[in-house]
């Protein structure tokens, strides 16, 4: 079996199940993108899988910037601008939370940390500002390698979902917390509105095209690109130049509603990249987990302490800090879950917010990582 044909059955599989109910409480506590990792993992492990680096590093030079594209372009920022200030300014306390923190971290378990720790501080930085999209995209980015990603994978579901619980416990209890924050009403903070369309088969087609032409453009253009030490494979440069140029692009209207059509497709494409990578994978890697498990809680511990100090000096109700806290940690996905269980009407923004941390998060986890790795002299 050929890593590409493994990578794709393994997402196949994973995107199958997800839509089983009986699925659901396993995936809530070990979500599809780790399962999408492992799998392939094992089946190189015991030999059913083929080693050829060579085939898996090609199909996630070339699908990781398409699966980008297909995200990005539909991405609505100007719903993130609907959301009032003080809730953006809290997510952006909170997404700086987690970037000095994963800095903080990588300094203070530095004696346990493998050489290229700083690394795996950035990918964390950036996969709890938006989500597993960053996570993906850094690792090629920084070219993370497999020592540092299997166990930051396995510390992102642990502690993210973990996370997620602490917020829904703590959600009967809002009002004893918003006293302490002294909160103004949650009528003073604006409200993205959630908007539901109806994805048509052309238009999905051409933001199957649409995507792939500017995976290819810029692939062609980072093969030109100087390689510097911040940038160092045309991989990295594609994954920037996909990244800004979606991002752009999604500004304009009819751009967003393509991508926003195809963005399904996107998620299905990251997790084949995701396979890909763990064809590369050895389980042994998995050995570190305790050291990046300790990393971690430093990282949601600071986070959680500059949302705090943001929220009681804003006076921002506990139902919107929880909302842009599960916006970092858990992403698209868990943000509207979590705001719900606060205030259903927060639920728009929670996808706003979540939005905004998938837009920037390669970008801040990119900075953590070489922040980090000034401090420690990598």
């Amino acid at each position: 079996m050929s890593v590409a044909a493994a990578a794709l059955g393994c997402a196949a599989l994973m995107a199958w199940l997800t839509r089983r109910p009986a699925w659901q409480p396993l995936f809530n506590r070990l979500p599809p993108p780790l399962w999408c990792y492992l799998l392939p993992a094992v089946l190189t492990s015991i030999g059913w899988l083929p080693e050829d680096p060579a085939a898996a590093r090609e199909v996630i030079a070339w699908l990781l910037p398409f699966a980008l594209a297909l995200l990005l372009l539909g991405a609505d920022l100007h719903a993130v601008t609907r959301t009032g200030w003080k809730a953006l300014a809290v997510a952006a306390a909170g997404a700086a939370g987690v970037a000095g923190g994963a800095v903080l971290a990588a300094v203070a378990v530095k004696p346990w940390l493998p050489v290229d720790g700083w690394k795996g501080a950035g990918a964390l930085a950036g996969t709890w500002t938006g989500g597993s999209m960053n996570l993906t995209a850094l690792q090629a980015v920084l070219d993370v390698p497999d020592a540092v990603f299997a166990p930051l994978l396995l510390v992102d579901a642990l502690i993210a979902y973990s996370w997620m619980a602490v917020l829904l416990a703590i959600a009967p209890h809002q009002h004893r917390v918003d006293a302490w924050l002294r909160a103004a009403p949650s009528a003073e903070h604006g409200h993205a509105q959630a908007r539901t369309r109806r994805n048509a088969p052309g238009r999905v087609l051409v933001a199957l095209a649409s995507a792939a032409a500017l995976a290819v453009m810029a692939r062609w253009i980072a093969a030109r690109c100087p390689l510097v030490p911040a940038v160092p494979s045309p991989t990295a440069w594609t994954v920037l130049i996909v990244t800004t140029s979606a991002l752009a692009l999604s500004a304009w209207r009819p751009i967003r509603k393509l991508g926003s059509a195809a963005a399904p497709l996107g998620s299905f494409a990251l997790l084949v990249v995701l396979a890909a990578i763990g064809a590369q994978a050895r389980l042994s890697a998995l050995r570190a987990t305790p050291v990046w498990l300790a990393f971690g809680v430093i990282v949601l511990a600071a986070h959680a302490a500059a949302l705090l100090i943001a929220g009681r000096s804003l006076r921002v109700p506990s139902a919107v800090l929880a909302t842009a806290s599960q916006a970092n940690i858990g992403g698209v996905i868990s943000a509207p879950m979590v705001a719900a269980a606060w205030q259903r009407s927060l639920v728009p923004m929670g996808l706003a917010l979540a939005t905004a941390g998938n837009a920037i998060g390669t970008y801040v986890g990119w900075a953590a990582a070489w922040a980090a790795r000034a401090l420690l002299g990598g």
